[in-house]
């Protein structure tokens, strides 16, 4: 069964997903960064890339560029993706797929909107038997 993971009290949370990618990669995990449409994915992209010029984070956006050995995160705005370790949910809805992944990270800023859909998804999850870890940051 699919590890779930929240993460709730996040700022913002595209300096958090590079602690996240950092880490990831550090780790020689594999992970699939679910975001909402072709221009998030893009714009996570550039945030990867520009972050920190001493420091590289490999990442792909989707199947349309290539992908090796090297490349340990793929930015996906559909359900496809060839890593199934870590799902990190940037949506804010369900990923459909979800379940075909060994981990699941949902990070749930501390924005209104966030905290309602982040309830919801925690919600679902929960009646549906997932066990939940939480992390307060």
């Amino acid at each position: 069964m699919t590890e779930i993971i929240f993460y709730t009290g996040i700022k913002d949370e595209l300096p958090f997903l590079i602690k996240l990618s950092e880490k990831t990669v550090k780790l020689r995990r594999n992970a699939c960064i679910a975001t909402r449409d072709p221009e998030h994915s893009k714009s996570v992209s550039e945030y990867l890339w520009s972050h920190d010029p001493t420091k590289f984070i490999p990442h792909s956006i989707g199947a349309d560029e290539l992908t090796n050995d090297l490349t340990t995160l793929e930015l996906r705005h559909d359900d496809g993706s060839s890593h199934l370790d870590i799902l990190i949910n940037l949506t804010p809805k369900t990923p459909d797929h979800f379940s075909s992944f060994q981990r699941l990270v949902e990070i749930v800023t501390d924005h209104k909107i966030s905290i309602e859909t982040g309830r919801e998804r925690f919600k679902w999850y929960r009646d549906r038997g997932y066990d939940i870890k939480v992390h307060k940051m």
